[in-house]
Parts: structure tokens; C-alpha cells; sequence
């Protein structure tokens, strides 16, 4: 069999595996290539054009929405985000993305109480929820708001010690040296040039288009009113009698915090966690608020994650509230006082803020497939990889910190097998992705429905 017989088999059962799912796991690679349709997806529609009426309407599109006017939600510029969000890259030893702490089907959320950094660490707070940060008045970010902005805050986990431990200077430098990522940063900004501003900005326009607005009770708004949802004509409430009830005690007790149809906030608040403060957070035991859309698929909860079921949350606010000397003067000291049906009714509600189209969305899934051979992460195979194989020839996966990326067969081990790997795979492009993709897939959404090759490699818990 040739090379380029090889190549083209390899391509094809590359996206038969894309499609079906089985696609090689992360760490035979370490990190990978992004496998794009040739036109951006169009986050401008979904994101902008497309909110429901309930998103475009005062106060949520006029007082909530921190997007500046300098750094406005394009399709290849989020795309581009999405492609450095799910790229372990980012991190010092390519082990760690943005979405390691922050995974889709959670919400943008991590269900771990704290989160992994690069070398095993642990973070110091819980990793927030990111579904809806668009709407949040301030527009600052962290718990603690200590970050002015989202441009801002979307850097901070790259250099921070224990997240990502990446210095932005050379991490640019190694983005520029990829094959392919001029090529998104031209598409996003007109040239090629790789910038920490750009970088930023992209990752920024990824995290906005994260709307979600296509849970039940959405429909149930757009069947009756935003005052008012009509939860008895949305398909697959269970118990809409009971989905209102909560409603109508969620708006008389919690909507003070979590406002509009959004339920976002648009403040810091002390919510009696502690009777003494532990954590200053942003002041006095504050802490910001994050929107409460798919809330019910967290798996954790609070700044600490200290809660690990919406259950425990809602008795926190019936019966544990603390009176701390900053409780919030519109929260009780020792709660509201539920009785089981309320509680009961309550989460009903909560969970109806679970946008399923959302949580199975393409435009947030992992845009990275393995390219077997590709040992230096360039996105081409070429003379540098077998430099690379060589280099690291004799290794393990328990000698290095991160994922063996000379390893292409995935034993834990870089051999002979490996150098086989990158030559059957010689002059193979992340651009024949997309070639191979656009000709064999007739459902790209099926792609990411059912799984698309995860190149960045899940974090290993303590």
C-alpha cells in the first residue's frame, strides 16, 4: 500500500469514526487539529438574530448585555474562540483546555467541586457556569469580579499557576507556528497575525454566543407570557400545574437576585453561606451571580461547590441561611421556611431551565480530531513530526507531565509503532479534515451529536 493510498484510507475511516463516534481517544494525541466546514458557522443567527422575543425586549437587551461595542459577535471570530477553548494548547504541558473546566453538558460548568489545573492542583474556587455570561449588567467576571471585563477574564485561566500556567508570549508564538492558525485568525480578523488581543477577543465572542434559549421554559413564555408561561402547552413538563407553582414562588422570593426571563443578576450578593465570612469574594462575602439556565445539569453548587444537588440548594434557602452581618437584607436569616410542596414545586421550575438543544449544540462541541502523525500539534504531518517521534523515542506516559504526544497508537509508549503511525500518515493536513468531512458527512450536525474525535484530553481527578 502507498502513501497516499494510505492517507486516503486513513482520512476516510477518520470520518467514519468522526460520525459514528469512535473516533481515537485524546490522549493518542495530546492535542489536535480542528476539523471546520469551510464556512464559519453562523453564531451571528443563533446568538444575535434568532433570540426570542423575551431576550430582545428591555431590560434584558438594554441593561444586561455587556457585549462592547468594540468587540461585537462575529461567526468566524467565534469560531475561532470555540476552536482556543477546546485547544489544550493553552496550558504549559497541553493537558488542560478551557472547556476541561467548563464542559458543555453542564452548562459551561465543571461537576467536580474544584477544579484540576495542568499539574494536579486545585483550584481555589468552584469553576461558574458560563451559559448566558453575556447578561450580566457590569460585565465583570469571577466570583470575585475582579476581572473588568470578559476580555479580560477569558486570559487569566491561561496564565494562572495553577489552571493553565502558559505565558501568554510564547503561547502566541506557538499558535502562530501552527499550520492552521493564521488561517482562523485571518478568517476572524483580516491577516494572519497572532495577537494575545485577538486571542482574547475571539475567546470572548465564544463565551456571548453562549445563549440559551430553547429550554421549556422558553416555550412556555412564548405560549402564554414572560409574566405569565404557559407551562400546560409545552411538551414534556411533566407536571406543568407544579412547574407554575414554582414560578410563582421563585418571582416572590428569588427574582430579586435572579431577574428577567434570563434569570440573571446584575449584582454581587451575600447569601448566608457562612455565619462568620470565609471568603471575602468580592467584598464582605459577596459574590456574583451567575444565570441559573440549565442550572438542574451542574452537578455542583456556590462559589466553594459546596452543594452537589439542586435539592441541597433549595434547602439552603428555606432553612440555612445564615445571618451573616452582610446577609442580604432581602434574604431571611434561617430561610424561607418551604414546606415540602414548595420545595417540591421549585424544582420542577429549576429544571425547566434546562435547554437540551443547547447542552447537544455544534457551535459549542469540541472542534478537535486527532491527526494521527501529527506529533509536534502543527497540523500538518511532516519531516518536523518524525523529529518529534525521535525525540521523545524510549518515553512513557508516566515520565512526562501531560499527554505523550509522540505516542501515536496510544500504549503508553513511543516505538516503533509510533514512527509507523506518522509514516502512513506522511503529508497528511488538518485542511483535508474539512475536504474529507464536506465530501463524506451529509449531516454535519450529526457530527457533534454524536461525538466529534475529542483531541483535548480529560483532566485526571484527584
Amino acid at each position: 500500500m502507498n502513501v497516499a493510498h494510505r492517507q486516503r484510507v486513513g482520512l476516510c475511516a477518520l470520518v467514519l469514526a468522526v460520525c459514528c463516534g469512535t473516533a481515537p481517544a485524546a490522549q493518542a494525541a495530546g492535542i489536535g487539529s480542528p476539523a471546520l466546514s469551510a464556512i464559519p458557522a453562523d453564531y451571528v443567527s443563533y446568538a444575535v438574530d434568532e433570540l426570542p422575543r423575551h431576550f430582545t425586549t428591555p431590560p434584558l437587551n438594554n441593561l444586561f448585555d455587556n457585549t462592547p461595542a468594540s468587540n461585537p459577535i462575529s461567526n468566524a471570530g467565534a469560531e475561532l474562540g470555540r476552536v482556543l477553548f477546546y485547544d489544550a494548547r493553552l496550558s504549559h504541558n497541553n493537558s488542560t483546555a478551557c472547556a476541561s473546566c467548563h464542559t458543555q453538558e453542564t452548562g459551561f460548568s465543571d461537576p467536580e467541586e474544584l477544579s484540576t489545573g495542568f499539574e494536579g492542583g486545585q483550584t481555589g474556587r468552584h469553576s461558574m457556569s458560563l451559559t448566558n455570561a453575556r447578561w450580566y449588567a457590569s460585565g465583570r467576571f469571577f466570583w470575585d469580579e475582579r476581572a473588568a471585563t470578559l476580555e479580560e477574564q477569558v486570559l487569566a485561566p491561561i496564565q494562572d499557576a495553577v489552571e493553565m500556567g502558559s505565558d501568554l508570549a510564547d503561547l502566541v508564538n506557538e499558535l502562530a507556528a501552527t499550520d492552521f492558525y493564521p488561517v482562523l485568525f485571518e478568517r476572524a480578523f483580516g491577516d494572519t497575525d497572532v495577537t494575545r488581543e485577538r486571542m482574547s477577543q475571539a475567546l470572548a465572542q465564544f463565551v456571548r454566543s453562549m445563549a440559551s434559549y430553547q429550554a421549556p421554559y422558553d416555550r412556555a413564555v412564548e405560549a402564554g407570557t414572560a409574566g405569565t408561561p404557559d407551562f400546560a402547552a409545552v411538551e414534556g413538563i411533566d407536571n406543568p400545574t407544579r412547574a407554575a407553582q414554582g414560578h410563582a414562588l421563585f418571582q416572590r422570593t428569588c427574582a430579586g437576585c435572579h431577574r428577567t426571563d434570563a434569570q440573571v443578576a446584575n449584582n454581587t450578593f451575600n447569601i448566608g453561606l457562612d455565619a462568620e465570612t470565609v471568603d471575602e469574594g468580592a467584598g464582605d462575602g459577596e459574590f456574583k451571580v451567575p444565570s441559573l439556565r440549565n442550572i438542574a445539569v451542574r452537578g455542583r453548587y456556590m462559589h466553594d461547590g459546596r452543594f452537589q444537588s439542586l435539592e441541597e440548594v433549595i434547602e439552603h434557602y428555606s432553612s440555612g441561611i445564615q445571618a451573616n452581618p452582610d446577609l442580604d437584607p432581602g434574604l431571611p436569616a434561617g430561610g424561607f421556611r418551604f414546606n415540602a410542596g414548595e420545595k417540591a414545586a421549585l424544582l420542577v421550575f429549576l429544571q425547566t431551565l434546562t435547554d437540551t438543544e443547547f447542552l447537544m449544540s455544534q457551535l459549542f462541541s469540541n472542534p478537535l480530531v486527532a491527526l494521527a502523525g501529527d506529533y509536534d500539534g502543527s497540523g500538518v504531518v511532516d519531516d518536523k513530526d518524525y523529529t518529534a517521534w525521535r525525540a521523545a523515542y524510549g518515553l512513557t506516559a508516566d515520565g512526562v507531565s501531560g499527554p505523550l504526544a509522540a505516542d501515536g497508537n496510544g500504549d503508553g509508549v513511543v516505538d516503533a509503532a509510533d514512527y509507523g503511525v506518522w509514516r502512513d500518515n506522511f503529508g497528511a493536513s488538518w485542511e483535508d479534515l474539512t475536504t474529507a468531512l464536506s465530501q463524506a458527512v451529509p449531516e454535519p450536525a450529526a457530527v457533534t451529536l454524536l461525538g466529534l474525535a475529542l483531541a483535548w484530553p480529560t483532566r485526571r481527578r484527584r
